[in-house]
């Protein structure tokens, strides 16, 4: 994230930082989110996180967000996910 105007250190952005808060109280897997996790806190199906994730050509969506597949699963880092969901609420 980028660097504040009175500060040289970064904005990090924290779960705790959120309002509302956030509604995942316990990760499922420490230092990452799923896309299940990340689809029920901003209100949409895992469908259109995993659209955001991979891209949809034919209807021009674009990747905005990094994962790591394991396994059949997709996990986005702790503080991917956290810029992603604050973007997603200010939409």
């Amino acid at each position: 994230m980028s660097n504040s105007l009175t500060s040289s250190e970064h904005n990090v952005l924290r779960p705790e930082d959120f309002d509302p808060p956030l509604k995942r109280k316990k990760a499922t897997i420490p230092g990452y989110w799923t896309i299940e996790e990340i689809a029920n806190e901003i209100g949409v199906t895992p469908r259109r996180v995993r659209y955001d994730i991979t891209g949809r050509p034919e209807t021009k969506i674009e990747p905005s967000l990094e994962a790591y597949r394991i396994g059949n699963s997709l996990l986005v880092a702790e503080q991917n996910a956290l810029e992603y969901i604050q973007r997603q609420r200010k939409r």
